[in-house]
């Protein structure tokens, strides 16, 4: 007896092939598009509840410029609009340039995820005009905008959280001068 042959489609291989590509292509990050250029920034205020705003002024604007190509180097600088702020006449922070931690790079800390609404994460330190470093945690965004957190630790006595400062930002691009 002889059993029947099955018959395979010839196709399968190149039907599964294309789909795949196209969500492969649909994957890749093109960090370009949030690059801000000489004069160009993202801009925007301080989230303003209790979670996302300790330490920092309720209305508080904060000025941002990238330089994608130069992210793992000096990927842009802060500016504040609080000019009677802490650091008054001068705001908190002035062009403050972003710094990074280059031997982060080889760490998985590198490669903080968190939300799928996030395109590309990283971290920076930033100094103050008056007060110690802030650290920038800066997402970048699907929709094309970009969220900054600043966290900075209070004076360090043990306990003591009264004076530590953390502040969600939600910055779109346009051309704020501050």
């Amino acid at each position: 007896m002889t059993l029947p042959r099955l018959a395979l489609p010839r196709l399968v291989l190149p039907r599964f092939v294309l789909p795949a590509a196209l969500l492969a292509l649909a994957g890749c990050r093109d960090l370009e598009r949030f690059d801000t250029g000489e004069s160009g920034a993202y801009c925007g205020t301080i989230i303003d509840s209790d979670f996302t705003r300790a330490g920092f002024a309720p209305g508080l604007g904060l000025r941002l410029t990238l330089d994608i190509d130069a992210l793992d180097v000096a990927p842009g600088s802060l500016s504040t609009n609080d000019s009677g702020g802490p650091c008054s006449p001068l705001p908190e922070f002035d062009a403050a340039p972003l710094r990074v931690t280059s031997v982060m790079f080889a760490d998985p800390l590198s490669l903080l995820e968190f939300g799928s609404t996030r395109e590309h994460n990283f971290m920076a330190w930033v100094d103050s005009t008056c007060q110690s470093s802030a650290l920038a945690v800066v997402s970048l965004m699907h929709t094309g905008q970009v969220e900054v957190r600043l966290l900075r630790r209070g004076n360090g006595t043990p306990g003591d959280t009264s004076s530590d400062e953390f502040g969600v930002f939600q910055l779109d691009r346009n051309d704020c001068v501050f």
